[in-house]
């Protein structure tokens, strides 16, 4: 999987530690920094032609010289993001830094955390600025209306094959109660979603971001709490989740949200914000009985099924006991998108906390969830316009 490329220039007039702080960039954990540095005066005239995504200034003792830089950076390159870097705490030169036009000031030496969260902040708004270009991102909910068909493990292994196509992508545990996105992932978060309903008088989008744990691949989780005995799920309401969504939506290309097989208020909200909906199914007699009840609904909701609605067979094992899958999409009334097999691989992948192309035989499923990366209607397989659910709820529905 590809890290998250940077390009930083650092300028300084103490070469020694521009370099070792270059060094220090080139050598951060999931991401691809290209680092150069330079004085103050080579810095300003090569900016234009470097383009960095981060500019690092380096104050020396006459924190004046620092602060012209900044400004002529901003002359230079505008769309970089400045960091101040000095040896002493002085408000007053933080202030004036500021005002200068430095989106932080930090101290040296810097961490190796220091530096990830400064790289990750970078890397956020330069994706919040390509989707304001670019437009919207999308909303993909995988849900199975029956526990134990999968879908965790598909919504964690489909979000891990769109990094690996280098998409920029979110993933969303809306499961309070099973909360399993994180061990699948083998991440333990710092924080969870109760911290987001705890502060929802807080939201925005740089809040939010502070509540995401980063997997390895670059992939942003916002997890689920782990609920210790006798604690009560977070009172996440459906407009606590749409005002979630939505930033999400304004911050990535892609948000997989996996949602529990019981109805709630915050599976309404990502259901009337979905531009996919994955629903899964295995061929039992009573998984398929749980999907029909759950296309009926939404149905009845006036919900656009047959544009938005991929069905999706999962853990078929090509045994007598199975319903066939044709017969499975005639009771449904709904086709087929795909059909995953079952695989040992997925269990292997779980327990060990890896992506399916790093478990041994585990590239038949790997392939066959890397096919749902592309939407249907993109592939061929259908109306390539495709639009929410939002509005399709007759009223019950609300943004918040």
């Amino acid at each position: 999987m590809t890290n998250e490329a940077l390009n930083v220039l650092c300028l300084s007039p103490d070469r020694d530690a521009a370099k070792a702080l270059v060094s220090a960039l080139d050598a951060l954990p999931g991401f691809s920094v290209t680092a150069r540095e330079a004085d103050y005066q080579e810095g300003l005239r090569v900016l234009p032609a470097t383009g960095p995504d981060l500019a690092i200034v380096i104050f020396d003792r006459d924190p004046a010289r620092g602060l012209g830089v900044i400004e002529g950076v901003h002359r230079n390159a505008p769309g970089a993001r400045v960091l101040a870097v000095g040896r002493e705490e002085n408000p007053q030169t933080i202030i004036k830094a500021v005002r200068a036009g430095a989106d932080d000031f930090l101290l040296l030496p810097l961490s190796t955390s220091e530096l990830i969260k400064v790289c990750i902040k970078v890397a956020e708004i330069r994706r919040h600025s390509k989707l304001q270009r670019e437009g919207q991102g999308e909303i993909w909910v995988v849900h199975a209306p029956k526990a134990g068909v999968g879908a965790t493990t598909v919504a964690a292994h489909l979000a891990l094959a769109l990094r690996e196509a280098d998409r920029d992508v979110a993933l969303l545990d809306l499961d309070l109660h099973a909360g399993e996105l994180a061990l699948v992932l083998n991440v333990t978060p710092e924080y969870t979603l109760r911290d987001i309903t705890e502060n929802d008088n807080r939201i925005d989008s740089l809040f939010l971001q502070g509540t995401m744990t980063r997997h390895r691949s670059g992939l942003e989780l916002l997890a689920a709490p782990v609920l210790l005995p006798g604690e009560s799920e977070p009172p996440l309401t459906e407009s606590i989740t749409g005002t979630v969504l939505d930033l999400l939506c304004s911050m990535h290309a892609v948000t997989v949200v996996d949602t529990p097989f019981l109805p709630s208020p915050a599976v309404q909200a990502a259901l009337a914000r979905a531009n996919r909906v994955l629903l899964l199914t295995d061929l039992s007699l009573t998984a398929v009985r749980a999907c029909l009840g759950a296309l009926d609904a939404w149905r009845a909701d006036r919900i656009d099924v047959e544009r938005v609605v991929e069905l999706v067979i999962n853990k078929q094992a090509k045994i007598p006991a199975e319903i066939p899958p044709a017969e499975a999409a005639k009771i449904l009334k709904h086709p087929i998108r795909a059909i995953l097999p079952r695989d040992d691989a997925a269990l292997a992948a779980v327990n060990n906390g890896i992506p399916l192309r790093d478990v041994r035989n585990g590239g038949a499923l790997a392939e066959a969830i890397e096919q749902l990366t592309t939407p249907a209607g993109q592939d061929g397989s259908g109306d390539s316009k495709r639009r929410g659910l939002l509005g399709l709820f007759g009223g019950r529905a609300k943004r918040a």
